[in-house]
Order: structure tokens, then C-alpha cells, then sequence
């Protein structure tokens, strides 16, 4: 810290040095020293507890701004002896022209980061495909996570549950992670504040989640650890980070990420940068991500490609979101996001952590997804939508046409639910027998799961609810059949005839339809009542007949050609 300070003091000792041969007397001299050394505390102040930037532009208008500073109150407290031109130039012309200087370069190196945008686009990593190749939901196979609000909302009343409770608090950071090769969420335990933290030394540990489990319960590890975020002084996480690791800039605006290795212990994970000279510019080509112990506060620093195996979000979360902002501004300078906005896609910032959502893929790794609407219309529709590896960087875009943005898609579920004040949130979007489909978890106002949403990107009138992600997956495939469009996107489907006895029913009424099955058979059909009124009254026993559309022994489709041999 201290040399920070001095780094960002430079130009003041260098103006003080320069005047203090000039004093006219030694208390003027006196007065300059103490001003000097005034001032250095103040820096030291701020930098001690903002954190700074280490970039070479903001060393350059800090010195600017303190040494601006420290010479008007020199020169205001006292007046130098300038018998001769060269003492007056060394002693006044010279400190202001530094100070101008400093100004003029950073101002420059300012200006030039903002404008010369294009080098940061071509540094991402990006993979253009189709939406037809978009990740598809598999019955059984993809992992759909609980709401981190859910996930938050379940921890903190397992707080109360830890010895000195009234020390600890849960803020709201939830990290998605694989372990031993199940999906959870780890949530870090933070200090209430500053006297609480001298009461409680350590934080205990961390709580742990099923994060694909509907009623999954929070755990409680303990693994006490010494540094975290919500420390104050030296046991403070980006403090830490900051003092450790002089040649990285920290990258995003947000804090470093828990996440724990196989064995349960804690890490604390940063994504930082070097900056290109003179210039903010960012090449996300040259990456690294520091991991720290969260115990004995060693770092390490790695390339991407070298991580460990256990950190599944190298790049973290608002660096993502960052990431995203860039791809889609960027492509064509920085003049065209307002004039023309060719090509520009602009991130709705729907997800739960920094406008992304954690996706758990299928073969272990975790994505950060987001969708891109035209920045050029106030419509609803999507431009296309990113998947960003956690690990590695990679930015796939899938284009689409003709689809609903995440923004329309929240407002029309939350249409359905307008009466009991429920609403979507995580929305993501799978390709569901070939249709682009928006998935969402639907809370209450304590954030408990209500159920799930699946909305038809293409057609706002085809959905599917149900109180778990299978049962709105059938109800959805339900609804793609009824609106005439499944037929020619699951080849997989056969309608076959059916004869049997009735062995249970239930009327849905407020979807009119009726659902029953078979005795001797767990496939559960659905009937819409709209198209056989008669339906209504079928009653257990009954023996019927019927065609069905079947995938995989499961019934996606309208019975039709019904009939009930027992009525008459």
C-alpha cells in the first residue's frame, strides 16, 4: 500500500522538491513539508480503502489531480525567491507544466480507450452457429437449477442454525458449481460488520445446495477460513488480492468468487488483466485468474488454459456480463453504437448474478447465458443469445429469427400468474423438439418455487406449466400438439390404438382437459375436453378406445378418435 501511495504522490514530492530550494524563509519551507506529508496521508487513506487502480493512465490523473492540488496550496501559503530565470522556471514554470502534462497524457490515454474499441472485440474469443445447434432439453438428462433467490432465501433461514449466529449474515452471492461431479451452489457466510468480525475471528464455513433438487435443503460445511469479502484491514479478500498481485488489474466490477476444491476447502477466484500501455484496452486473449486460499491467504495466479481443475468459473460472473456488453457494442468501433448501430446487439441483463445466468451443461461444465434484443426497436424480440464457457472464455452466439426476447418472455408468464402475484425468473432458452423454447422457474413473493414455465419463443400462445421441470416438459409438448406443430418436429412420435379400462381420472378444468390411465399402464393420457365434450364424464372403469401420439412410452399428444364404450 505504501508504495502505491508513493506512486500516486510521485508528482507532489517531485513538485515540493522543486519549490522547497526557493522558500523565502524556513517556516514557509516547514509549512510546505507539512502539506506535502498531509497529503501523502490522504492518498494513503484512500488507497488504502478504495483500492485504486494500478493502470498506468490512472497512475498518471492521480498524480495530475494530487499534484494540482498539493501547488495551488503552495503556492497560495508562500512565494518563492526568483532573483533568476532559471530559479523561477524550476521553482514555478516546471511544476505546472508537469502537473499540465500528467493531465494532458491521461486525458489523451482516456480518449483513446473509449474510442479505439475495435482491438477489445477482435480479442474475444467467439464462436458463431446456428440456433438449430442450441443446447436441447433432454428428458431426464438436462439439469435445470433452482432460483438463486430460492437458493438465498433457504440459507438464510439456516443461519439462526449456527453457534454466535448474530455475527454472521448471508449478503447474496450464490456460486454455481460442480462437485464430484454434482451440480450445487456453494454460498459464502459473511461478518454482520467490523466489531463482529473481533468477536468471531474466522467464518465458520460456508452452506452447500443441491442446485438441480427442488426441495433440496441447505448444508452447513464447516471449513472456517480467515479471509473473505466482508473482512475489514489485512483479512480483507480484495485487499489481499490487491497487495499480492502488483502486475494484475482486477477485471469487472465486481468482488472474487468462493468456490471450493474436492476436498471441501475454500478459494477465493478473481479474473484479471494487463492493460495494453497507456490504455484501458482489454485483451481477453491474455486472461488470468487468481486463486487464492481462503485459509492461509496464498495466491496463485494462472493462465485459462492451466486452471485447476476444481474452479468451474474461471471467468466470473461480471466479467461474463462485461464480455457480453462488449460483443455486442463493439463490432464496428465505438462511433456506431450511435450513429447507424450496424450489427449491434444489445444484452437484456435478465440472469440472477451481474444480467447472466449459470448454466449447468450436461457434460460438467457450467455456461453463462444471455440474450441479445435490438438496441434499434422497442420490440420484445431476440437478436440471438450467448453461451460463455466459466472456464475457458469462449463466447458461442446462436442467431435466431423470429423469436421473443427474455424480457417478453418473463412479462407473458407472469401474465398467467397475475392473480397470485407470482413471476418468472431465470429464463433460458433450450430447443425443445426443434422448437426454441423459453424455460422459467416460477416464485412467490418469499421466492419459493410455485413451478415451472415453458414458453414456445416463436408462438407467446403455446406453453406448458407444471409443478416440476418433467411434468411442464410434458405439458408443454401437451400444447405443441394441440396448436398443430408437433407433428412435423418429433419424427420420434407414434400415434397408435389403444383399447383398455379406466383406472384413474382427473378433470382439469381450467385447462379443460381430463387426463386418466389405463389399468396395467403407467402413461398417462390427456383428452381435450374442447374437442370431446363426453370426456368429462368418464368415470373409473369405463372401457374405451382411443389413438395417442407416444415418445419413449410417454403421451405428448391429444388423444383422438375417443370413445367410451360404456356410455351411452
Amino acid at each position: 500500500m505504501l508504495a502505491m501511495t508513493l506512486m500516486y504522490s510521485s508528482l507532489a514530492i517531485i513538485i515540493f522538491i522543486c519549490r522547497a530550494l526557493f522558500w523565502e524563509n524556513k517556516k514557509q519551507l516547514l509549512a510546505s513539508l507539512v502539506l506535502l506529508l498531509l497529503e501523502i496521508l490522504v492518498v494513503f487513506t484512500l488507497v488504502y480503502f478504495l483500492l485504486p487502480s494500478r493502470n498506468l493512465l490512472s497512475l498518471l490523473l492521480g498524480n495530475a489531480v494530487w499534484g494540482g492540488i498539493y501547488l495551488m496550496l503552495t503556492s497560495i501559503s508562500g512565494k518563492v525567491t526568483a532573483d533568476r530565470q532559471v530559479k523561477n522556471w524550476v521553482a514555478t514554470t516546471l511544476p505546472a507544466s508537469l502537473v499540465a502534462l500528467s493531465l494532458l497524457i491521461a486525458a489523451g490515454g482516456e480518449l483513446h480507450s473509449i474510442l479505439s474499441v475495435k482491438p477489445t472485440y477482435n480479442s474475444i474469443s467467439v464462436k458463431q452457429v446456428s440456433s438449430k445447434q442450441a443446447p436441447t432439453f433432454k428428458r431426464g438428462e438436462t439439469p435445470i437449477a433452482l432460483a438463486p433467490k430460492t437458493v438465498l432465501n433457504r440459507v438464510r433461514k439456516s443461519v439462526s442454525d449456527l453457534p454466535n449466529s448474530q455475527y454472521y449474515k448471508i449478503a447474496g452471492t450464490v456460486q454455481a458449481q460442480y462437485l464430484h461431479g454434482k451440480a450445487v451452489y456453494i454460498v459464502p457466510v459473511e461478518y454482520q460488520g467490523f466489531f463482529a468480525m473481533l468477536k468471531a475471528k474466522t467464518i465458520p464455513g460456508y452452506f452447500m445446495i443441491d442446485a438441480t433438487s427442488q426441495n433440496a435443503t441447505p448444508k452447513f460445511i464447516h471449513k472456517p477460513y480467515k479471509y473473505t469479502t466482508s473482512a475489514y484491514f489485512g483479512r480483507d479478500t480484495e485487499r489481499k488480492l490487491y497487495r499480492n498481485n502488483p502486475q494484475w488489474l482486477k477485471l469487472g466490477d465486481g468482488g472474487a468468487q468462493l468456490e471450493i476444491d474436492n476436498d471441501g476447502n475454500p478459494y477465493w477466484v478473481e479474473t484479471v488483466y494487463k492493460s495494453a500501455f497507456l490504455s484501458h484496452r482489454i485483451n481477453y486473449q491474455k486472461l488470468r485468474v487468481i486463486v487464492m486460499n481462503a485459509v492461509t491467504g496464498t495466491t496463485k495466479t494462472y493462465k485459462l488454459a492451466n486452471l485447476p481443475k476444481f474452479v468451474d468459473e474461471g471467468i466470473t460472473s461480471d466479467v461474463a456480463a462485461e464480455l457480453n456488453n462488449n460483443y455486442g457494442s463493439y463490432q464496428h468501433g465505438f462511433w456506431n453504437q450511435f450513429l447507424g448501430k450496424t450489427d449491434m446487439k444489445e444484452p437484456t441483463n435478465n440472469g440472477p448474478e451481474d444480467g447472466v445466468t449459470s448454466i449447468f451443461n450436461a457434460n460438467g461444465t457450467i455456461s453463462y447465458f444471455t440474450d441479445f434484443t435490438n438496441p434499434n426497436t422497442k420490440s420484445d424480440s431476440a437478436l440471438g443469445y450467448s453461451m460463455i464457457n466459466a472456464r475457458t472464455g469462449q463466447l458461442t452466439y446462436y442467431k435466431a429469427n423470429g423469436i421473443m426476447d427474455s424480457s417478453g418472455a418473463k412479462s407473458n408468464a407472469n401474465q398467467n400468474y397475475k392473480a397470485q402475484q407470482w413471476t418468472a425468473n431465470m429464463p433460458i432458452l433450450y430447443n425443445i423438439d426443434s422448437r426454441p423454447t423459453w424455460i422459467m422457474t416460477i416464485l412467490d413473493k418469499t421466492h419459493a418455487i410455485r413451478g415451472y414455465y415453458y414458453l414456445d419463443a416463436e408462438d407467446q400462445s403455446i406453453y406448458g406449466t407444471g409443478t416440476s421441470p418433467i411434468s411442464a416438459l410434458d405439458d408443454f409438448r401437451q400444447a405443441l400438439v394441440n396448436s398443430g406443430t408437433k407433428a412435423a418436429n418429433t419424427p420420434e412420435s407414434k400415434l397408435k390404438q389403444l383399447t383398455g379400462t379406466i383406472d384413474r381420472v382427473a378433470i382439469v378444468s381450467n385447462k379443460n382437459k381430463v387426463m386418466f390411465t389405463l389399468q396395467n399402464s403407467p402413461v398417462v393420457y390427456t383428452i381435450d375436453t374442447d374437442d370431446f365434450a363426453k370426456a368429462n364424464l368418464l368415470r373409473s372403469g369405463d372401457h374405451v378406445s382411443f389413438k395417442a401420439n407416444l415418445i419413449n412410452g410417454q403421451s405428448i399428444g391429444n388423444v383422438s378418435q375417443f370413445t367410451n364404450h360404456d356410455l351411452k
